[in-house]
Order: C-alpha cells, then structure tokens, then sequence
C-alpha cells in the first residue's frame, strides 16, 4: 500500500510475481495443504482431492479480499495519490521503510529463537487443525477460512502486491483479472504437490515429508525476506526526497 510509485518503479509485474511466489510459501498456502496431504486418511484420491479443496477456499478467500482491497484503494489513488509525491509524506514512507527492516530481523527464526521463542509453535498448532480437519470437508472449509483470517493480519507481500496493481493504472475489472492470476500463482506448488500425491499414492510420501519440513523451516524465513526486501524499496526510493526537505536542499 505504501510507496505505490516506487514499488511500481522497481518491481512492476515481476514484483507481482516474486510476491505471489514468496505467499505461495505462507502456512496457509503451502505448509497446511503439505500436512493435509501427509495426515490425509483414505486412498491417494480422497487426500488430494480434498487437500485441492482447502486450496479452493483459501484461494478465494484471498482473491475476495484482495478485490475489496483493489476497490477500496483505486478511488484512494485519484484523489490523494498526488500527496505521496510531498517529501513530507516521503519521509514518513521512509521512517515505515526502516521500521519494516528492523521488524524483518525480529520476524527471523533465529532470532525469534534467541529470545526464548519457539519459530515452530504455530506450525504444531495448525499440524493439530489439520490433522482434525482432514478427514471432513465441512472442517476443511473452516481450516482454509481461519487460515486467511489469521494471516490476513500479517499480509504484507499480499498488500504490497495491491499497491503494485493499483499503481499500474489498470483499473479495477483488468486488476480483477491480475489478483486472479496472482493468486493462482500462489496456489501453484500445493496444486502441483496434490497431483503428485494422486499418481503416486504413498509412495510419495518421503518426498512430502521433505517438502513438509523445507516448508515449516522457510516459511518464517520467507516473510521476513520479503518483509525486509518491501521496506529497503521503500527506503531507498523515499530517503533522497526526505532528506533533501530536511536538510532544506
């Protein structure tokens, strides 16, 4: 959301991709469909289509949300969008840049460790929703809800990404259409992961147990990247307006 025309300067639609690529690796989109289709009873068929489920409804939980978000923020840009060009609102882009620097190193795994946290501990908690969901389509709809509820919270590339496609100027029923191939994106790896399940049954399953730890291991990593890839962008395209005004230059 912040820094709309930097964002758009440095990243423009390959940002959109490497952004939907670095969601793609979330809890929700990633390492929950891995556990489903790890902990899914019944034959290869019944886990993978009903792991396919789940992605179904999480995905469209985020292109909902994404489309209120796109239709909220357009008419936001006609009429304050000149305001981000003042050095004033440019250094307190600047200032929310370096602030998202710092949180990315808190955001760490290693350093959430060295504070006496557990990185893991969300990973348990929702090994345990799913294990109780897999078998029950009901449940695995309310899975795929609570999941993009919780990270909607902590959806910093997703937000990032809505400035991109607002700032591209493409309006609202052709940024319709990006949100959806955004989305799809990132829903890629897990489709692909459930086809693999449904041709290759339990055979699989050493693999998916691969996929599932690189998966719990990166996922915090991921978003502290990218959390602190956003704000250096930030930062670097607001820092020399900002401190021309301050130093009266």
């Amino acid at each position: 959301m912040v820094s709309m025309e930097s964002l758009m300067d440095v990243a423009g639609p390959l940002g959109l991709l490497v952004l939907a690529l670095v969601d793609a690796t979330s809890m929700g989109t990633l390492v929950i469909p891995v556990i489903l289709l790890v902990v899914g009873e019944g034959g290869a068929r019944r886990v993978a289509s009903r792991t396919l489920l789940y992605l179904a409804v999480i995905g469209l939980f985020y292109l909902l949300l994404g489309i209120a978000l796109l239709a909220g923020l357009l008419p936001l840009l006609a009429s304050f969008g000149h305001l981000l060009a003042l050095p004033q609102v440019m250094l307190v882009l600047a200032v929310l840049g370096v602030l998202l620097v710092i949180w990315s190193f808190r955001l760490d795994p290693k350093s959430v460790a060295k504070r006496g946290g557990d990185p893991e501990a969300s990973t348990r908690t929702w090994t345990r929703r799913a294990r109780r969901a897999s078998g029950h389509p009901w449940l695995l709809v309310g899975l795929a809800l609570a999941a993009g509820l919780i990270e909607a919270a902590s959806m910093i590339p997703y937000l990032a990404a809505m400035g991109i496609i607002a700032d591209m100027g493409a309006g609202l029923g052709r940024g319709v259409l990006i949100l959806v191939a955004y989305c799809a994106v990132m829903l890629v790896p897990a489709a692909v992961l459930c086809v693999l399940r449904r041709l290759l049954g339990r055979r699989g399953d050493a693999f998916l147990d691969r996929v599932h730890d690189w998966a719990v291991k990166n996922a915090s990593s991921a978003f502290s990247w990218a959390v602190g890839i956003i704000g250096a962008i930030i930062v670097l395209n607001t820092i020399g307006p900002a401190l021309q005004w301050l130093t009266g230059g």
